[in-house]
């Protein structure tokens, strides 16, 4: 399913400029991690309801490691773009920023909050292939 996606013009270079944008580290694991969460999760909503059980365990085997790495790289990332990325670029995705809500979001919920942003974006190009 992801590499489908990967064929939509643009599409991962999109997803990773807004990562870029939000200040996500490039060095960081969780930078891979977090990237091929949002591809999956473009298609598959559902797999950011199941982080544990599918989302992790997928993005381990694509890459083999764990899932408890997984997950914890991922929250790695994350907690690094919070404090050092761009407050207008988080308060256009997701409408608030670290200067108005100190405390970051879940990896599921910043996950899909990209996801969902980037679906909404490309939905025309997702479904020609």
């Amino acid at each position: 399913m992801t590499n489908e996606i990967r064929k939509c013009v643009g599409l991962e270079k999109y997803v990773t400029k807004i990562m870029l944008g939000l200040g996500v580290p490039v060095h960081l694991g969780g930078y891979r991690y977090i990237r091929e969460a949002i591809l999956i999760s473009i298609t598959d909503m559902e797999a950011v309801n199941r982080m544990t059980k599918y989302l992790y365990p997928e993005i381990a085997e694509m890459y083999n490691t764990t899932p408890v790495k997984v997950e914890r790289a991922i929250r790695t990332a994350i907690e690094a773009s919070w404090a050092r990325g761009s407050r207008e670029v988080m308060e256009e995705i997701f409408g608030y920023s670290s200067a108005l809500v100190p405390k970051r979001p879940s990896n599921s919920e910043y996950i899909a909050v990209i996801a969902d942003r980037v679906r909404l974006d490309y939905e025309g190009n997702i479904l020609v292939s």
